[in-house]
């Protein structure tokens, strides 16, 4: 493909490509769905078919949202499982905010004739639904705010989506409807707040009361400290650590960006030191995280709340909007545009039309215990984009291509203790820093604790997840009473294009439970070479899973059984590898071929995932593999040891040549079978 084919020619191939990363059925999108004449916009000028695109498919996903719409109502009727934190008020006022965001964002954009009727109706339901949500007398009243609450965060969102669309959905309220809003969103001062992003909503709410004429003498500080408390964990290049989540995540895209850069554009000319900060961090940031987005639009599923899906492209849209972006237009409308295309494509919708918990399709056990059935709206702040005016270059200018589509490379980002890596097109976040907090058990370390994330191949749970570790690209460690461990905290000591190095431990406070791990991790083409140093304090094993290679169907070729390497390959060419160098004395596989247990992948209802174990140990020890997955079976080929020397490896490759691996901490390694 060209660097700047037209946008027909992008959906063309992406409805190609739905299949990868997961299920191919068709989902919202399955094809051009926008006339090639477009029909006038301001000024009687046209209106670009990519903006059009755009605006159109935020009208889809809007349209079975207000077929819930029911008048007297406060809330919406959207089907899916509740939260466990904050309880049905919260689930109720999140059912209302989360798509109140999404249809700000298509309300504010370019008025067209078509679209009236279905303006009026949304906008005027939601403002109703809010006078009957924020009356303390009405039976549907959502309650006040209180300390860490969900509410918190959904006001915020409110405020955010009046900031958007003030037009349709505050300036039409009466002086007393406005005053009884902005009592119910004051409930917000003063509460406890999460140290972590949730900063963000206390300073969106107390804004957007000061700006409105409800502010208070103790507002302002409050702003500045709780603005003040969020550049703290600001780590460097525009990357934040999530408070107490411990992680580098794509909450960096889905919050900080997006909220701080939601800040400068309403309120940042009050302090434009502050304000041009923000736009600073976002502007290296967007540097590091174009490389995040495969050829297909897919970016890698890695950390909380994927089910969010493409709220990751929002920092590009604001960061074009606050004019903090040095990044090609062209090439980022591309990469939003396909990563729009690839969740759209997909089945990601539930039998009411709503978005659905899940990734690539609805599948509720991947979701936190935070999350409810309007959760995915969060979805909604993907549609930034639509901030920028049709005449802006991202909607003009030609298409070019993504990074991940001009040759394998690697991308440091020292900050968070990622690389991210293009392979064939696909895109790998390798993890040598972010880690799992204690907190974060509860949501399933398997988000955090991998060795590498892969598009198109995504990845396992395991249940019950504050005990469970998952297999698939990850070192887990096995107890004789059955209990499992996997990495928590990790520190990167070597990053590099070729390489990372880190040091963790796997165990727990409760029995002291200690396995001191430094490792390794190699890359070349779709092979990862692992190195893992252990010095373990109690008996135990060690498993070392390769990718997962996610299935379709039942259908699946393995091969190794018994031998020296193991090697599945999917009906569709696909397949996953695992060759053993040192330490491990048996293989087999993890797999659901069948209906007889719960699925766990995350976006496919089948897998199966080779493994290699130690034998029982305490004390020091190593082990090595090389780990590979993709669609070349020449690529797929084993490696031979041609040298083992401490410091030095040299392997072999039958269509991939040699492999020099120098690096201090490799031990000697004697000769293996391939």
């Amino acid at each position: 493909m060209t660097h700047c084919e037209p946008d027909w020619m992008r959906r063309d191939f992406l409805k190609a490509a739905a299949a990868v990363g997961g299920a191919s059925v068709a989902g919202l999108w399955s094809g051009p769905r926008v006339a090639a004449a477009a029909p006038a916009g301001p000024g009687g000028g046209s209106l670009p078919e990519s903006y059009l695109y755009w605006q159109t498919a935020a009208r889809r996903l809007i349209e079975p949202l207000a077929a819930l719409m029911v008048p007297g109502r406060a809330d919406l009727p959207i089907q899916g499982q509740a939260s466990v934190y904050g309880g049905p008020q919260a689930d109720r006022l999140e059912s209302l905010v989360r798509p109140l965001v999404l249809a700000a964002h298509w309300l504010q954009s370019v008025k067209r004739d078509e679209d009236s009727a279905l303006r009026e109706r949304i906008s005027s339901w939601f403002r109703a639904a809010l006078l009957i949500g924020t009356d303390p007398k009405n039976p549907q009243y959502f309650g006040p705010d209180a300390n860490y609450h969900q509410h918190h965060v959904e006001i915020g969102l409110l405020c955010i989506g009046f900031q958007l669309a003030p037009e349709d959905l505050w300036d039409p309220f009466t002086s007393p409807q406005k005053d009884q809003i902005a009592r119910w969103i004051g409930t917000a001062r003063g509460n406890g707040i999460v140290n972590n992003n949730h900063y963000f909503m206390a300073v969106h709410i107390l804004e957007f009361l000061g700006a409105k004429g409800y502010g208070r003498p103790a507002d302002r500080p409050i702003v500045d400290e709780f603005l003040t408390r969020l550049e703290f964990l600001h780590r460097g290049g525009g990357w934040f650590e999530d408070g107490v989540n411990q992680a580098y995540d794509h909450y960096n895209a889905f919050a900080f960006h997006f909220y701080g850069l939601m800040w400068c554009r309403h309120y940042g000319a009050r302090d434009q030191v502050r304000a041009q900060r923000w736009r600073a961090w976002a502007r290296t940031f967007v540097r590091d995280y174009q490389h995040f987005f495969a050829a297909s639009g897919e970016h890698p599923a890695f950390g909380r709340s994927m089910t969010y899906r493409f709220n990751t492209i929002n920092v590009f849209g604001m960061a074009l909007a606050e004019d903090c972006c040095d990044l090609s237009p062209g090439m980022l409308r591309r990469l939003c545009t396909r990563n729009l295309d690839f969740f759209l494509s997909k089945p990601i919708t539930q039998s009411q039309g709503c978005l659905s918990l899940g990734w690539t399709d609805e599948f509720p056990p991947l979701v936190e215990l935070y999350s409810c059935a309007a959760s995915p709206y969060w979805a909604a702040k993907g549609f930034a984009a639509l901030l920028l005016p049709p005449a802006h270059p991202f909607w003009t200018s030609p298409e070019e291509s993504l990074p991940s589509e001009r040759g394998d490379h690697a991308h440091v980002i020292p900050p968070a203790g990622l690389v991210v890596r293009s392979v064939g097109g696909a895109v790998e976040i390798l993890n040598a820093g972010s880690q799992v907090a204690v907190g974060n058990l509860r949501y399933g370390a398997w988000k955090w604790s991998k060795t590498a994330y892969r598009t198109g191949t995504s990845f396992t749970l395991a249940f019950p997840a504050d005990t469970s570790w998952s297999h698939d690209s990850a070192l887990t460690l096995h107890l004789p009473d059955g209990s499992i461990y996997g990495r928590h905290s990790t520190v990167a000591v070597e990053m590099d294009e070729r390489h990372i190095y880190y040091s963790t431990n796997f165990g727990g406070r409760n029995n002291q439970v200690n396995v001191s791990i430094e490792a390794g991790v190699w890359w070349k083409a779709g092979w990862l070479l692992q190195l893992h140093v252990f010095e373990a304090r109690q008996p135990g094993l060690l498993r070392l899973g390769g990718y997962v290679l996610p299935l379709m169907d039942t259908q699946v070729k393995l091969e190794g059984e018994g031998g020296a390497r193991l090697a599945a390959w999917s009906p569709e060419g696909r397949g996953t590898v695992l060759q053993p160098l040192h330490g491990i004395s048996k293989l087999d596989w993890e797999r659901r071929l069948d209906t007889s247990t719960p699925r766990t992948h995350i976006a496919s209802p089948f897998h199966v995932t080779p493994l290699g174990s130690t034998s029982p140990f305490e004390g020091p020890g190593w082990i090595a593999a090389l780990t590979w997955t993709g669609g070349n079976r020449d690529e797929a080929r084993a490696w031979t040891v041609v040298s083992g020397r401490a410091g030095a490896w040299r392997l072999d490759h039958p269509s991939l040549g040699s492999w020099a691996i120098d690096h201090w901490a490799l031990p000697a390694l004697g000769a293996t079978r391939t």
